[in-house]
């Protein structure tokens, strides 16, 4: 009786201190407030009881809401760096005071490895250069310092993070985030006020993880993202008719399987989970690091956050530029300031292996996420400081004085400095040669050996998708001219477009040209003039092919066997008529994905062919709506004569298992449906699509996504639709 008593009791204790008046943890001493914006202060508390803040002059009142939260705001104030103190009292009896509070400008310092790594360690590759002399003499009583350590991720948000603010001190900054260390020190100088800077970072960590909820929910690209992260949240529409859906199908298996097994039948398979109910199990995980290490010092007034992270996104391409615009759109709206300043950082150059055309277009991702959102959004480009065979580059403070000075000029109307780095204004294409012109930047500085831009920089590219170095690059002014050095027709043109290169043309700022590239449109006229220099492998007409299982496909032209040399590109030209005879064309061409000539045509069984992989420099010129001519770094072709299904076989990017998309798997029999499909998986899009060979008129075919249930045209049956549908196949040898 005594111990249920004792435990009681210590129940009633337990609720009794959960409920007392508590801020939230990033309330502490030294911190800095934000000035000239409405600071919020909030934590949780008994409903209905009365609290109280009190700061500089001001006295406002909050009642704890019947959530047990209550959160107020005092009104905006001027810097300050004489200490306050923040009072905070309760009717309860409660009472907090936070000493040594200043009033200046707050950041927010987040992203991976490059924003974590600190001044200095006993690590000579995990410190900046000369960091301890930087940090020894780096003590500001104007600089106050939270940190969200240690690390930790959580399935759910939770405010309970043990934060402490400090004053930035020769003892603590080796420790402190080296970016932020500079950027922090350039403000507090040029400003002359308090600067508080929260840094929340994480080694290795992708976006995903550190966007809330409702960034996903305000990108329509990143829409699969937003599901899975809404479908596990207790309460939220997609969480309850998930589980509703998965109930049903849980009980319906469950009668099936009952009545198999009553009657001594084959019982049926249990049904796939949802992965969305799963338990997280993951820091890279969607809205992970959020929970964790951003929610806990939501809605603190801040003016804006600086971001360096994007290396282990490297391979989602283009859809980065919509994961950077979700987390954008997300912080605003936790911070409850729309106006929220974001400068963040370009990725270095760097040999990552692999594709080295996959971080240029991150770059290009970045730099239109930048364009798409200024000027409240800036992008320091640091390709001149990069080092290639460190993924650290150790030098971090021209990184963070580059942030400082946007946010210097964009925020705080520094117009003397000029921090914005070239950006081609124009491209105009005249046959041979183009004619680019630039924005921030009056005067070229090179440093190329004899001072003008080096063509090694530039490559440019005839219809054909083969770049090569220019003949010349031109300069007049800060007009630059490239041209093809075989004097043909030029299409594209592109600068530093790989991933180990540094810029040679700065800025009178010394600031660096980043990587850009342009293309013009095509005419028929011109893709017949550029197939005029390729050789001819293949031509047949899939509305005439009368392709037979076991046998060879019935090419008009067949030279595969003639073809001697190094195949180095492999271009698809398909001109389909419909029964109204309205034509659409496309031209695919992409670098070699095989030497064997006998396997680029279709890919029946007695072919031999089955290609399920990736394909690189993949190059689009056509007129079929809904799909643009564009150069993609990577692609991926599903060719094989085989059945397949919906299960991922290359694990691609935004792939859907539900449906025959742009990453399905071969299966049995060897001998089946048959794909041959060519996709710009980065879009999530079908080029081109044949499927089913051997079913006649009732075969699948078409141009980009189909409007039907799958978006290759599985199981459409519609090549009757067209009078006939030309498919010609052609290489480059070198």
């Amino acid at each position: 009786m005594k111990k249920s008593l004792l435990f009681a009791l210590c129940c009633l204790l337990t609720c009794i201190a959960s409920a007392l008046v508590k801020p939230a943890t990033v309330f502490c001493d030294h911190m800095v407030l934000q000035r000239q914006m409405q600071v919020p202060v909030w934590g949780t508390g008994t409903p209905g009881e009365k609290v109280t803040v009190s700061f500089d002059n001001q006295t406002v009142d909050a009642t704890v809401d019947a959530d047990g939260r209550w959160k107020l705001h005092l009104a905006p104030m001027e810097a300050n760096a004489n200490p306050q103190t923040l009072e905070i009292t309760s009717n309860g009896g409660e009472s907090f005071a936070f000493t040594d509070v200043l009033v200046g400008e707050v950041w927010l310092c987040s992203g991976q490895s490059n924003m974590e790594m600190p001044l200095w360690t006993d690590n000579p590759r995990w410190r900046n250069i000369n960091g301890d002399k930087f940090a020894a003499v780096g003590g500001n009583p104007l600089i106050r310092v939270a940190r969200m350590v240690p690390y930790k991720w959580l399935p759910l948000p939770s405010a309970d993070f043990p934060m402490a603010w400090n004053v930035l001190t020769p003892e603590n900054a080796p420790s402190f985030s080296a970016v932020a260390f500079f950027f922090g020190h350039r403000l507090q100088q040029e400003l002359d006020v308090p600067i508080g800077l929260i840094t929340s970072h994480w080694g290795g960590t992708r976006i995903e993880p550190w966007t809330p909820p409702c960034g996903f929910d305000s990108v329509p690209e990143v829409a699969d993202i937003a599901h899975w992260v809404n479908a596990r949240i207790p309460g939220h529409p997609e969480y309850f008719a998930l589980i509703d859906k998965t109930r049903a199908i849980l009980t319906e298996w469950q009668t099936a399987f009952n009545q198999a097994a009553v009657a001594n039948q084959p019982l049926p398979s249990a049904p796939v989970f949802p992965e969305e109910l799963a338990p997280m199990n993951s820091h890279q995980q969607a809205t992970a690091l959020y929970n964790s290490m951003i929610y806990p010092f939501v809605p603190f007034a801040i003016r804006g956050a600086i971001w360096y992270q994007g290396c282990s996104n490297l391979g989602d391409g283009e859809i980065y530029r919509q994961k950077m615009q979700a987390l954008f759109n997300g912080w605003k709206l936790v911070f409850e300031n729309p106006e929220l300043k974001f400068y963040f950082v370009q990725l270095a150059p760097f040999n990552y292996g692999g594709n080295g055309l996959a971080l240029p277009i991150i770059w290009e991702a970045q730099e239109q996420f930048c364009k798409d959102n200024e000027p409240q959004v800036g992008m320091a480009v640091i390709n001149d400081i990069g080092d290639y065979g460190d993924i650290h580059p150790h030098n971090k403070k021209p990184v963070g004085e580059r942030l400082a000075n946007l946010a210097l000029n964009r925020t705080y109307g520094r117009d003397d400095l000029k921090p914005d780095f070239p950006r081609p204004a124009s491209c105009t294409f005249d046959g041979p040669s183009c004619i680019l012109t630039f924005a921030n930047v009056t005067e070229w500085k090179s440093t190329a050996p004899d001072g003008t831009p080096s063509a090694n920089d530039f490559e440019v590219a005839g219809l054909d998708g083969i770049f090569v170095h220019p003949n010349t690059v031109e300069m007049d002014g800060t007009t630059l001219k490239v041209t093809l050095p075989d004097g043909g027709k030029i299409f594209q043109v592109r600068y530093l477009w790989l991933q180990t290169v540094t810029s040679t043309l700065f800025n009178e700022n010394g600031l660096p040209m980043g990587a850009f590239r342009f293309s013009q449109p095509v005419t028929e006229e011109d893709l017949q003039n550029a197939l005029s220099n390729q050789t001819l492998v293949y031509k047949i007409d899939l509305c005439q092919a009368g392709i037979q299982r076991g046998k060879p496909a019935n090419y008009l032209v067949d030279n595969s066997a003639s073809i001697q040399g190094k195949v180095k590109r492999v271009t698809y030209f398909l001109r389909a008529t419909d029964k109204q005879s309205d034509t659409q064309w496309m031209l695919v061409g992409m670098d070699a994905f095989t030497q064997d000539a006998t396997k680029i045509g279709i890919p029946t069984a007695v072919s031999g062919a089955s290609f399920q992989q990736k394909v690189q420099n993949l190059t689009v010129v056509t007129n079929a709506p809904g799909v643009a001519s564009k150069t993609y770094s990577e692609g991926n072709i599903e060719f094989f004569p085989n059945n397949y299904h919906v299960t991922a076989k290359l694990n691609l990017p935004g792939n859907n298992g539900g449906i025959y998309d742009f990453d399905d798997s071969p299966g049995s029999p060897l001998d089946g449906y048959g794909a041959m499909q060519v996709h710009a998986f980065t879009d999530k899009l079908t080029l081109f699509a044949f499927n089913n060979f051997t079913a006649g008129t009732i075969a699948d075919f078409g141009f980009g996504n189909s409007t039907g249930d799958h978006p290759d045209w599985t199981f459409s049956k519609n090549l009757s639709n067209y009078e006939s549908v030309l498919l010609e196949v052609y290489v480059a040898l070198e």
